[in-house]
């Protein structure tokens, strides 16, 4: 019988660890399955009952989300780069014994971080093989295939002669009723093992239903707190708790309790773009960075801060922009205020990253023009875009990314609002059939200070074309390599544009990733440190 240890990130990726925590329960019994923090004894030093459990466990799944490596503490530091981090503790643990087999588990569409993005203790990790356990309807195959892997059997454990399930059916009812969730937890695992679960039972929804409750009760109470230390008479600490508090539940806030952000904080840009509550794009005040890590000194960053949109569009242009569904932004990020320039990409060809645009329309003929040093280089397929962008340490920006950083939190139609105006955008009718100058143009900047979002180039994405609504671990942004069997968005219209109806921020183009075009540039993105 394995004993498994369960290594996770409350704020990273609680759900998903009490889900695999409950099957695996399942699977091989509550006493050989050991959850960090919810087992620790009252009053014990919780590193040394960490380091115990570890050493008798014979698995450590070590749950990892999007969030799981950068997430930070209430300083700003990296949790992974505090010795006393508890998942720190646990890993290290864990890859220090021989007999201790380590398995990433990769949920929320995270990737496997670098050996380079990790501390020097926890390197090791980043060799061992990972295993994805996606959301549903995947979720429960996946998890399958990591208990078989250990031993289990994800088979029914009663006899289904000796297991009414209508009556437990009843029972997780009535535990539903009360919000007995753990009971209720307890109760829909016997059902879904059972095998003999009537098919109008839906023990995924309801499964969704309990951690949306559980999540929401966890939510107020921790809330409550901030509540109450709001009452004093001298409040203090509201802020640097709401800091901790929005790690696990970004932006809520129903009582703006962002209001006692003392004074000294509000000069931190990224802490400002987390705790943004506006619904006008005005409410937002435009911050452009520049980063001395990148090999291009030149190259400034808007950030474009949290909040919600709807994406897409239904004016009855293209089906392909429907449904217009809301989208939210739990995360601040950087996308760069220009698109990139044949200067810039000059200094990457020097550098051996990417080689020159391809030889299409006058794409070469500008790029060693040096009047044209200033304006986007064209030519270029979505490849050579993803190459630039990993050379500079950034990206491609998401097809969401990209959106909202045109429309905002209005949800406008275009960068500089709903109404069309043909002197902004960089389009056939002024462009004197070539790119613009990028730092041209600044009427047409979006609400974070991006220019020529609309017009000048086509801008690639990092997006695989799907239908709407866009999801981001539904697989569109999955590293398919250099596989051309797939389709990319590109966004935004171009210099050689006449058709207004294609030069929205809704408008959505498809084209497969290794397209040549002499219209056809891009602009880099980056996820904040």
């Amino acid at each position: 019988m394995s004993h498994i240890f369960i290594s996770y990130r409350r704020a990273d990726s609680r759900k998903d660890a009490g889900r695999i925590y409950d099957r695996l329960v399942e699977a091989f019994g509550k006493p050989n399955v050991f959850k960090d923090v919810d087992d620790i004894p009252m009053g014990r030093d919780f590193r040394g009952v960490l380091r115990e459990a570890v050493a008798q466990c014979d698995v450590q799944l070590v749950i990892i989300g999007k969030s799981w490596l950068t997430i930070t503490d209430e300083k700003g530091q990296r949790r992974l780069d505090n010795p006393g981090d508890f998942v720190r503790i646990e890993v290290e643990t864990a890859l220090q014994r021989d007999h201790c087999l380590v398995i990433p588990v990769l949920v929320d569409n995270a990737s496997m971080p670098g050996a380079d993005e990790l501390p020097l203790e926890l390197r090791e990790l980043a060799f061992k093989n990972a295993t994805p356990v996606r959301d549903d309807p995947d979720f429960h195959n996946d998890v399958t295939k990591i208990i078989r892997s250990l031993g289990g059997t994800a088979s029914p454990t009663k006899p289904a002669a000796v297991f009414d399930v209508h009556e437990a059916i009843s029972r997780f009812y009535r535990a539903m009723d009360d919000h007995q969730w753990d009971v209720a937890r307890a109760l829909l695992a016997e059902i879904r093992a059972s095998g003999t679960a009537p098919r109008v039972f839906n023990a995924d929804a309801h499964e969704s239903e309990i951690w949306a409750a559980l999540e929401a009760e966890e939510r107020d109470k921790e809330y409550e707190v901030l509540r109450l230390m709001a009452r004093r008479s001298n409040p203090v600490g509201i802020w640097d708790a709401l800091q901790v508090f929005w790690q696990s539940y970004p932006a809520y806030d129903p009582d703006n309790l962002a209001r006692f952000q003392p004074a000294s904080s509000s000069t931190d840009p990224i802490q400002r773009a987390r705790a943004f509550k506006g619904n006008r794009n005005r409410d937002w005040e435009p911050y452009i960075a520049t980063f001395t890590d990148l090999p291009i000194a030149d190259l400034p960053f808007c950030l474009v801060p949290i909040g919600t949109f709807n994406m897409g569009s239904d004016d009855g242009h293209y089906n392909n922009e429907k449904p217009v569904h809301p989208q939210t932004i739990q995360q601040p990020y950087w996308i760069a205020q220009y698109p990139v320039t044949n200067a810039q990409w000059k200094t990457a060809v020097a550098a051996g990253a990417v080689k020159q645009p391809h030889k299409i329309g006058n794409a070469l003929k500008w790029y060693n023009d040096p009047a044209m040093s200033a304006r986007p280089v064209v030519g270029i397929d979505w490849f050579m875009a993803r190459d630039f962008a990993a050379w500079t340490g950034c990206r491609l920006p998401t097809e969401l990314e990209w959106e909202y950083a045109a429309r905002g939190v209005e949800s406008l139609r275009y960068p500089w609002g709903d109404d069309w105006k043909p002197d902004i955008p960089v389009w056939s009718q002024n462009s004197g059939l070539k790119p613009a100058v990028v730092t041209t143009g600044s009427k047409g900047t979006s609400w974070v200070g991006a220019f020529h979002l609309i017009g000048n180039v086509w801008e690639w994405t990092s997006s695989e074309f799907k239908a709407y609504p866009y999801r981001s671990d539904d697989g569109r942004e999955r590293d398919t390599g250099n596989s051309i069997d797939v389709h990319r968005v590109l966004r935004g219209g171009s210099w050689s544009g006449n058709l207004t109806i294609d030069l929205r921020a809704g408008y959505r183009r498809r084209v497969t990733p290794d397209d040549r075009h002499y219209i056809h540039g891009f602009r880099c993105a980056r996820s904040p440190k």
